[in-house]
């Protein structure tokens, strides 16, 4: 057993359908990058104020993520231009329960996180007509085509906050496949504080206390950014420039 393994049987386990009262569909979210090297270290600075998520018995759930976008990735430009009110398109299965839906993710101009899903058997390479019709229900351009752009693995830690209505995500192992080509992220933690509105939250004053500032490039511009050679990518640059300096060779 690894430290970082026994230092997560410190917290108190929660059950997926405990969890699952605070599903923050709407919400603020602020994500942090950090090196693995700490991630042990800031788990043990908030034991006691965060619930871990338990399946099984099992504290560290495996993701799969595929994301549909446009041929001419034009979700992925919505992001990179700074479109404030934006989306993407996914598919997302929880590998430990086996349960996967397909999600509409928006940002808005206000800064929330909207998650709109629906429950799907598995991931799927086409998107079929029930998929369509929820996207055009939900999205404001009915006429494009959607097709696989990225998929996405990575390990996941869930923290519930104790005292208020947070979430704590810390993703781990990030790999990025697409037509053959593949990307592993190695020592690079995303955590993100997924809130109902904004409070006291014990890992942003951790992160505060670290000197830790927030890091707004999402998993999927991440990845397209790492393995599609001809999108545009210069508002990004710094950023990434940041991140490579930390020895993650993003570009």
């Amino acid at each position: 057993m690894t430290n970082l393994a026994a230092n997560l049987l410190n917290f108190t386990p929660i059950s997926l359908e405990e969890m699952d009262r605070v599903k923050l569909l709407d919400r603020i979210d602020t994500k942090y990058v950090f090196n693995q090297d700490m991630l042990e270290n800031y788990m043990l600075a908030i034991v006691g104020q965060y619930k871990i998520l338990s399946i099984d018995g099992k504290l560290v759930h495996p993701y799969e993520t595929l994301y549909y976008d446009t041929p001419d990735y034009s979700l992925y430009r919505m992001h990179h231009n700074g479109r404030q009110n934006r989306f993407k398109l996914r598919f997302r299965k929880y590998l430990n329960s086996n349960i996967s839906f397909f999600e509409i993710k928006k940002k808005t101009n206000t800064h929330r996180t909207i998650k709109k899903r629906v429950s799907v058997e598995d991931i799927l390479e086409t998107l079929n007509d029930p998929l369509k019709e929820f996207i055009a229900n939900h999205t404001p351009d009915t006429t494009r085509t959607y097709v696989p752009s990225l998929r996405v693995y990575f390990n996941r830690i869930t923290l519930v906050n104790i005292f208020a209505n947070e979430r704590l995500t810390i993703d781990t192992d990030l790999r990025y496949t697409i037509n053959g080509h593949e990307k592993c992220i190695e020592k690079m933690v995303i955590a993100e504080v997924k809130q109902e509105k904004h409070n006291v939250s014990p890992f942003q004053q951790l992160m505060l206390k670290k000197r830790l500032r927030g890091n707004y490039i999402s998993k999927y511009c991440m990845g397209v950014v790492c393995l599609i050679r001809e999108v545009k990518k210069n508002n990004f640059k710094r950023k990434l420039i940041t991140l490579n300096k930390l020895g993650y060779d993003l570009l």
